[in-house]
């Protein structure tokens, strides 16, 4: 389905964001101006590597909940290659610190070599711990690794474990990926299943704004990227000049 971008208010757009400050070599200057990026966008969530959470939950716990903004981080973040039980036991962890949304990186290596119980059991163990805690569930399938059948193979075990969305890539991988023929083929897998599962966007290339709003068009729930202030406040002149 087709998303008209004409009728999009800033305040959509933002919702739309998941605001990620995932740079390693960033320090608490670089969070902390993240963290008035969100009191002034009240975006739909706001991602930082581990070790911050404490802190973006420090300064914006009470805020996020009175504005639904959720705030969370990447689980075995970038490469996904850590045991299940590493994997969950850093889940744990973060639902202590506070966390109200998590995003897996799933096992690369068990998809590609059609270790599908593995693959599909792991899916289903972080779910639940994250469900089971209030948690909104995200996993990531890297899909510039993967073949068409591959991805549709991931689309699908995500969906069936319920988590809320199939994320494309954690940004880290081959370059120009995601592309719009792996969104599309993302969203036709969604469709075929019926599923209440959505596409949430994040490696999104350059140049980022157009992108961004491409892939909001073509339907994907989220988009993850640093870039969120610069795409809501981008959005009038994209419908002026892009989508009128």
């Amino acid at each position: 389905m087709v998303v008209d971008i004409s009728k999009l208010t800033k305040d959509d757009v933002a919702q739309m964001m998941d605001y990620a400050i995932l740079q390693p070599f960033f320090q608490d200057k670089e969070q902390l101006e993240g963290c008035e990026n969100v009191r002034k966008y009240k975006f739909g969530s706001y991602y930082v590597l581990p070790h911050w959470t404490p802190l973006i939950i420090s300064e914006l716990g009470d805020f996020a909940r009175e504005n639904k903004v959720l705030l969370g981080t990447g689980i075995a973040f970038p490469y996904g290659s850590h045991t299940t039980k590493a994997k969950l036991a850093e889940v744990n962890e973060q639902i202590e610190i506070g966390c109200t949304v998590l995003d897996l990186v799933a096992n690369i290596a068990w998809l590609k070599d059609k270790k599908y119980d593995l693959y599909q059991r792991e899916c289903e163990a972080f779910v639940k711990l994250c469900h089971d805690a209030g948690l909104v569930a995200k996993i990531i399938i890297q899909v510039g690794y993967l073949t068409d059948e591959e991805i549709k193979a991931a689309v699908k075990m995500v969906a069936a474990s319920g988590a809320e969305f199939v994320k494309t890539a954690t940004g880290t991988g081959p370059s120009g990926r995601p592309n719009f023929y792996d969104a599309k083929l993302v969203l036709d897998t969604l469709k075929e299943l019926d599923t209440n599962c959505k596409m949430k966007v994040s490696g999104v290339v350059s140049p980022k704004i157009i992108g961004a709003y491409n892939f909001i068009r073509m339907g994907a729930g989220l988009i993850g990227t640093r870039s969120a202030p610069e795409i809501v406040d981008a959005l009038p002149d994209v419908q002026k000049y892009l989508f009128p």
